[in-house]
């Protein structure tokens, strides 16, 4: 026995040098790419541009997906508001697609800086990067990529790592421009997006069977008539959280919770949440029927159809993620509109996000046994979205700008702070 203990004791003090030491040698104390922009309105569109041409490609026979440095940056710069530090930079130079990565890492004597820079030719088969730099250090290209794919398996589960690597079949260099031949298979298509949801959520997922039995229910309910077609939201989120709460235990219950507001989304949500959640809740096969005669097209939240789409969006995010993506995914919405036609910028929307964020942490965080009381005290609407009175409206992107500067702003900030401190009085969230 003593043995063993001294075995394992030795074999523990081995593993910590030799990530102190890797540490020593791989990390640096400040990083090789500086901090980007905010994301802007540009980059909002750039983005939705992207995953729809992904979406595209991986439904079309020959999967072809056209795009360049400039959208990849944009996706960067907003998949940085989900991992606070990160920072990346895609480049093509001379036949060759580089990225560049810096993230911040803490460190026993403070934050340091994990750097890196990969070059990658035009390749068939599976991507094979020509040279990997980490710090000052080449390192083994083949090497480094089985890690990558070891460690996404691990992260996301389900092998996602093999199908994320092998989902680019080929990619083409075409000056300033890349083409990417993708093989996504029913799995990856549905797979990745649950992979990544769970990881960012740190649980597993209900699957899409589960999701349309809430989904259908609330259907059935507007059929019926149990669930008006017009009026307040606030009767189908009670109908929806009573649901959720019937037959559970103290186990089940956060998971038929998402399950339910997942459905609730899928019926009442905004457009926008198919295009972020995709096959994870709209899977094809999960629909028993597609021939409703009802629609909650006009049912309102705050006398508003948009604040019911914007809460309960926001909700279902927050349900299967956490609060970085749910937030900045309301943010990257107004940011968008300010250019779309849309109005613009809208405080309200945010509070209304904001809202729905916070009804999905209070109640995945209460036991069942407060779930009936919690329920009690939805008397109102006023219980769970606060008055938008004072609250900016629609702004231009350039009253946006000048009234606020970015998303970054102390004065957007100190209006966020403000929206929360309304939302911290409501009944329904008071401790």
């Amino acid at each position: 026995m003593r043995r063993l203990l001294r075995i394992l004791f030795w074999g523990a003090l081995l593993c910590l040098g030799a990530v102190f030491l890797a540490g020593t040698l791989l990390l640096q104390r400040t990083p090789v790419l500086s901090a980007a922009p905010p994301p802007t309105a540009e980059d909002v569109a750039a983005t939705r541009k992207l995953v729809q041409n992904i979406r595209s490609a991986a439904d079309t026979v020959d999967g072809t997906l056209r795009t360049g440095a400039n959208e990849l940056n944009s996706a960067l710069r907003l998949g940085a508001r989900f991992i606070p530090g990160f920072r990346g930079k895609v480049s093509i130079q001379d036949a060759h697609v580089i990225g560049t990565v810096s993230i911040p890492v803490p460190w026993w004597d403070g934050q340091r800086w994990l750097n890196a820079i990969g070059r990658a030719p035009e390749f068939e088969g599976r991507i094979a990067p020509s040279e990997i730099f980490v710090a000052d250090y080449s390192l083994p290209p083949g090497l480094v990529m089985e890690m990558a794919r070891i460690g996404a398996n691990l992260v996301l589960g389900n092998a996602l790592g093999d199908t994320v690597l092998n989902a680019a079949q080929a990619m083409t260099i075409e000056e300033d421009a890349l083409a990417f031949r993708l093989d996504l298979d029913e799995m990856g298509k549905n797979g990745v997006m649950r992979g990544t949801f769970g990881a960012l959520k740190g649980d597993s997922l209900p699957t899409a069977a589960e999701i349309e039995t809430f989904h259908v229910m609330i259907r059935e309910a507007m059929e019926t008539g149990t669930l008006s077609e017009t009026g307040s939201f606030l009767p189908y989120l009670k109908f929806t959280l009573t649901a959720a709460l019937e037959g559970t235990t103290p186990e089940t219950l956060p998971g038929r919770y998402t399950a339910a507001i997942l459905g609730l989304a899928k019926a009442c949500g905004a457009k926008d949440f198919a295009l972020i959640v995709g096959r994870l809740v709209f899977e094809k096969e999960a629909r028993p029927r597609d021939n409703w005669s009802t629609r909650c097209v006009d049912v309102t939240f705050n006398g508003r159809i948009d604040s019911r789409r914007h809460f309960l969006t926001s909700a279902a995010l927050q349900a299967i993620s956490n609060t970085g993506f749910a937030v900045s995914a309301g943010e990257f919405k107004e940011l968008y509109d300010t250019i779309s036609g849309a109005g613009g910028f809208d405080f309200t929307d945010m509070t209304a996000n904001l809202s729905g964020i916070r009804l999905s942490n209070v109640l995945m965080a209460r036991p069942a046994a407060d779930w009936p009381a919690l329920l009690a005290q939805l008397q109102a609407e006023g219980d769970v979205i606060p008055s938008f009175d004072g609250i900016p409206q629609l702004m231009p992107e350039e009253e946006f700008k000048s009234r606020f500067g970015d998303i970054d702003s102390t004065a957007y900030r100190e209006m966020i702070a403000r929206i929360e401190t309304r939302i911290d009085a409501l009944s329904l969230y008071i401790p």
